[in-house]
């Protein structure tokens, strides 16, 4: 197995208190890997951390070191890293344009296109990936605002895919939407790690349970274990964990 992510001895802070301590951590390449854990276990920290959301708060402080590839995050231009890792919300924010503009505005931006002519199959690919473009295929000069939440949350993956990421992050991805749309994200997940590194936040341990390779429990800013998630779920090592996955935490 190829390590995509290497995280080492990584603290974090904001205003000196530590919200993640001392973690070590890796992501596999073409992977999902899960995050769980109660509310204040440093989750969304982490995953800030891999592409540097964090260094935007300037109450953030941080020790430790995180690798894409052999390349230290830290030392990487901030466009570069963003080009390489994106990430997903959890409410989706279409840009208040149409479909395909959402889709072609960040390669645009990024001066990724070098031929116009480029940008339908761009688009196209980007919205097949997302497990969109049968759906909007017809309709790709409509506003993007229109579309259902399940169908915006999908756009916003195609928004990412079309700059060619290497590694998606997922925070809440389906936090807000129905089990239908949800079912969709998921599918969409589960073909993507095919071509990408996925690291998925979730408070949701069914989803966990259904799509990711392996399973990191965070408690406290601590991380308390990690594992295939078929194990992990089945049987954990951790009382902790067991009590997390099974509604007995607290």
């Amino acid at each position: 197995m190829v390590n995509k992510i290497k995280v080492e001895n990584l603290s974090c802070y904001y205003n000196k208190k530590c919200v993640l301590e001392s973690l070590n951590i890796n992501v596999v390449q073409n992977e999902i890997l899960s995050v769980i854990g109660p509310a204040s276990s440093g989750k969304t920290t982490f995953l800030r951390t891999l592409n540097r959301m964090n260094d935007l708060d300037i109450t953030y402080s941080r020790k430790g070191d995180v690798y894409l590839d052999d390349n230290n995050i830290f030392d990487m231009k901030m466009e570069s890293l963003r080009k390489r890792v994106g990430m997903l919300f959890a409410m989706p924010i279409p840009l208040p344009m149409s479909i395909y503009e959402n889709i072609i505005y960040a390669p645009k931006r990024l001066g990724l296109i070098t031929r116009e002519s480029y940008q339908d199959t761009i688009v196209e690919q980007a919205l097949k990936d997302a497990s969109l473009w049968n759906e909007v295929k017809d309709r790709l000069n409509s506003s993007a605002t229109r579309m259902s939440g399940g169908q915006q949350q999908r756009l916003c993956i195609a928004r990412i895919l079309a700059v060619n990421p290497e590694v998606i992050l997922f925070d809440e991805p389906c936090s807000g939407l129905d089990p239908v749309s949800t079912a969709k994200v998921e599918e969409s997940m589960l073909e993507l790690k095919q071509k990408y590194t996925i690291v998925l936040v979730t408070n949701n341990v069914k989803q966990a349970s259904r799509v990711s390779d392996r399973t990191a429990f965070f408690l406290m800013g601590k991380l308390v274990e990690i594992d295939k998630t078929a194990r992990l779920f089945v049987s954990p090592k951790e009382k902790a964990t067991e009590d997390y996955i099974t509604g007995r935490f607290g």
